[in-house]
């Protein structure tokens, strides 16, 4: 960081990168991470409306410490207190709802849950999942992103890393004399439900059919969750659910407004027999006052 640039500084006297520094630190015992956390998680208002959720998390957060353990620098990239905090506390309430629907519903005999995360960016959502519900009623999760590498391909710097998810799975090239990755165990194993990657980009209709028919045909019952869909993705994650039956339960948390191209190039948006007028929502100026664009952003 630049000498030159403030740090912020937290009410404990610690900089933000101090506070980062100590929840990474492997001087801690499980049980002093674990304290750590809930201390800050019980700051924010919605450990009141949902206490158990918030009870748990620092304990299962504390599981990808001890998975990862022996390998401190992907812990340290993985876990950033304030992100972590800040994906924990804006998705508890989907986490909330998907436990249960997931708990209270009789499936068939045979029958498993199949959850889809779209957008999933490193797949945090499904990680905290994969470690609260039940593995008899979840066959597994799918976590689709366009940033993925492709399968079986090296990933490139570009790319969302799956090392957290895989370990050195398709990282290593056989050939290579380099055995610094033959050390990281295979954490695919571990997680007790297992998580998938998928590299989709949502906002091509030829990927989306693609992921549908490997997906979305004939695989069971399907939960399917979007948090922080930028834009027209959250329509495209509306269309999913409307034209697949499958999809028992969806959970869609939108992250902004799409942009103004739309207003300008007069677009209609269309969900299923639903229609609007994309000005409905873009039709302001980009001066508009902040009390004004939450009026436009709760419309949307």
């Amino acid at each position: 960081q630049n000498s030159t640039t403030p740090r912020s500084t937290k009410m404990d006297g610690n900089t933000e990168d101090e506070s980062n520094e100590k929840s990474t630190s492997t001087c801690w015992t499980d049980d002093e991470f674990e304290s750590f956390l809930r201390k800050e998680l019980q700051k924010d208002p919605l450990s009141k409306e949902y206490p158990d959720l918030f009870a748990a998390a620092p304990k299962l957060i504390c599981k990808w410490r001890q998975r990862y353990r022996g390998n401190p620098s992907l812990w340290k990239r993985l876990f950033q207190k304030d992100r972590v905090m800040k994906e924990f506390i804006e998705a508890s309430p989907i986490i909330d709802s998907v436990q249960r629907l997931v708990i209270s519903t009789e499936l068939k005999k045979g029958e498993k849950f199949t959850i889809i995360d779209l957008a999933c960016g490193r797949g945090y959502l499904s990680m905290l999942l994969s470690e609260l519900l039940p593995p008899e009623k979840v066959d597994k999760f799918v976590l689709v992103d366009k940033q993925w590498p492709m399968h079986k391909t090296t990933p490139e710097p570009h790319h969302i890393s799956w090392t957290h998810i895989y370990g050195p799975f398709l990282e290593n090239n056989e050939n290579s004399e380099d055995d610094d990755q033959s050390t990281i165990p295979c954490y695919y194993e571990t997680w007790p439900i297992r998580l998938n990657t998928s590299k989709v980009n949502l906002k091509s209709s030829k990927e989306i059919k693609n992921m549908e028919r490997r997906l979305f045909t004939d695989k069971g019952p399907i939960i399917l969750v979007a948090i922080h869909l930028c834009g027209t993705l959250s329509l495209k994650a509306v269309d999913l659910f409307n034209n697949n039956p499958e999809i028992r339960f969806f959970c869609l948390k939108p992250c902004c407004l799409p942009g103004m191209v739309h207003a300008k190039r007069d677009e209609i948006f269309h969900l299923g027999e639903h229609s609007f007028d994309s000005k409905v929502i873009l039709g302001f100026s980009h001066y508009c006052s902040m009390h004004c664009l939450c009026v436009f952003y709760v419309i949307w």
